[in-house]
């Protein structure tokens, strides 16, 4: 079983563009992902404020120009990872169907074997509106996480709201003060794990 590696982290901002570009003209039209999250519209939308931001760095540089490259950096980078979330799940782990999404797929050495799902998920405070915080043990051969959110708990209607490869999260656009449910899974050389146990949190 295969895990996408997402490779974004280290990128600078131009080269950042470069890469979602590719990745996005290879699943618009792919029939193995007919409906990314994020919508391949807003995707672009995304690659065009970053490369924006660039060339008005370039021809300004100014203290705008640079946090407004900031911003839209971390708003392609969240994209992205959404991305690599969604191909994955949508490729069955399939090697051969992640490359096709321009995504690489992560090497291993030697396999390590099933993983345990995450433990010790906890909540920490954040004074960002809409945003809920928290963060888990890292499993020993985890090379990412997929993050999950219920509103109910009666039953459980897990929704995968993003994919990471740290051992925190940070949920935004939430309705502020309300009570949600979260669980992450690790996936590894075996595939992804069952759930961690649930934790319940408020949003800022």
């Amino acid at each position: 079983m295969a895990t996408v590696k997402i490779g974004a982290d280290r990128l600078s901002a131009t080269e950042l563009v470069a890469k979602a570009q590719g990745i996005h003209d290879k699943v618009v039209g792919n029939a193995a992902f007919p409906d990314p999250t994020p919508k391949a519209a807003d995707f672009q939308v995304l690659i065009d404020k970053l490369a924006a931001a660039n060339a008005a760095v370039n021809v300004n540089g100014g203290k705008a120009e640079h946090l407004a490259k900031r911003t839209a950096k971390v708003a392609m980078l969240a994209a992205l990872k959404g991305w690599a979330g969604y191909v994955q799940a949508a490729s069955g782990s399939d090697e051969e169907v992640i490359l096709s999404s321009g995504f690489d797929v992560v090497q291993r050495g030697g396999p390590i074997g099933e993983l345990n799902p995450p433990k010790n998920l906890q909540s920490k405070f954040t004074s960002m509106l809409g945003r809920a915080t928290f963060k888990w043990d890292r499993e020993a051969g985890a090379d990412m996480h997929h993050v999950y959110m219920s509103a109910t708990s009666a039953p459980f209607n897990w929704e995968l709201i993003g994919v990471t490869t740290k051992s925190r999260f940070n949920a935004d656009n939430l309705e502020p003060a309300r009570m949600y449910w979260f669980a992450v899974s690790a996936i590894g050389a075996a595939g992804e794990t069952s759930k961690s146990e649930p934790l319940m949190a408020r949003a800022a």
